[in-house]
């Protein structure tokens, strides 16, 4: 289990480029969390200070009840949450039984002050806020 969640953090988009020293801290200060079909994993508007990376089962993302993505193994979410514990922009519900790798905003924030992580995120965020804008214009 313990290497499965190293290996998932390797091929997540945030983690990716860290060396696996930290990837076993991230790994410890986290924990996994299961969802059976049909469960939100977290609801649109409410408060969420929690990463989820998807190990088993797939998940949907819904917004104002629109269906807008599928997910799956190696998909994540709550990347903003990890920074703000702000508000939810979107629902994500299992549909299938759903397996995750959790991390808490404040388990994560120690991280932070370290310059490969801070570079990650900031990466990510910006390729989503170009993302996000790319298909405000369409």
């Amino acid at each position: 289990m313990a290497n499965e969640i190293i290996a998932a953090l390797q091929a997540a988009e945030l983690f990716r480029d860290l060396p696996q020293k930290q990837l076993k801290r991230i790994r410890d200060a986290g924990k996994e969390m299961s969802f059976p079909a049909g469960a939100d994993v977290v609801a649109e508007g409410e408060g969420g200070g929690r990463f989820f990376l998807i190990l088993e089962g797939t998940a949907e993302v819904l917004s104002h009840g629109v269906h807008r993505a599928d997910l799956g193994p190696g998909d994540s979410v709550g990347e903003i949450a990890l920074l703000d514990g702000g508000t939810r922009s979107a629902t994500v519900r299992a549909t299938s039984d759903l397996r995750t790798f959790s991390l808490a905003s404040w388990n994560f924030k120690s991280f932070l002050g370290e310059t490969e992580v801070m570079s990650a995120v900031i990466g990510v965020l910006c390729r989503r806020l170009r993302s996000a804008e790319a298909s405000d214009v369409q």
